[in-house]
């Protein structure tokens, strides 16, 4: 191999990772836009969006693993490797526990919650201003708009807090435990998937302060 080929072995693949993890946002933020507009009109006899949610899972699963194949192969990265490795894992919990909630709400088989749709409008917007501040993080030339994009993060994660909050107030008010049982457990799956987002947005403006 001649110098000039082992030069360019060893240049940072700035365009792979972030070509993938702009990838899993754009993804992500399919599946959630589909996870809310679908609670907005859901039928319990009609399990289409559980196995198009399956279906983002799958792919996303599959996104995450080429991101650690990526990290595998390459020497230098366009940022330190422990963080791109939490910002794929982050970015995977978020679409597990999407899943996860779609799964739930199909097999208890409950009515449903109105704070469902509640939960899934602000795991839609936490989605896109992930997608945001990835696209933003590129080359880290726009730190003030991925802060910009980790603070609305944040914001929905703690509405998301009261809507728990209230929702289960309302919950045990109805006194059947059956379903108190199953919605609660659905609930905490949702919110989970806001914290999930807040983790991700944690981890972009420790990436930011680091880098930009």
């Amino acid at each position: 191999m001649g110098i000039g080929n082992i030069f360019k072995a060893f240049q940072p693949k700035d365009k792979v990772f972030f070509v993938l993890f702009e990838k899993v946002a754009e993804t992500l933020v399919s599946m959630s836009k589909e996870f809310h507009e679908s609670l907005l009109e859901f039928d319990i006899n009609d399990d289409t969006m559980l196995k198009d949610m399956s279906d983002y899972e799958h792919k996303l699963d599959d996104l995450t693993h080429e991101i650690f194949v990526q990290l595998g192969e390459n020497f230098i990265t366009p940022f330190d490797r422990e963080d791109i490795s939490t910002l794929a894992s982050g970015l995977d919990d978020i679409a597990d526990f999407m899943y996860a909630s779609a799964k739930y709400i199909y097999l208890y088989k409950t009515p449903l919650d109105p704070s469902y749709t509640e939960f899934s409008l602000l795991i839609y917007k936490s989605c896109v201003e992930i997608e945001n501040a990835i696209k933003n993080m590129k080359d880290f030339k726009n730190p003030r708009e991925v802060k910009e994009s980790c603070i609305k993060i944040n914001s929905f994660e703690n509405i998301a807090d009261d809507v728990l909050s209230q929702a289960t107030v309302k919950l045990f008010e109805t006194q059947d435990a059956i379903n108190i049982i199953k919605i609660k457990s659905v609930l905490e799956y949702l919110e989970t998937v806001t914290d999930k987002a807040e983790d991700v947005a944690n981890t972009i403006e420790n990436i930011i302060i680091k880098y930009a």
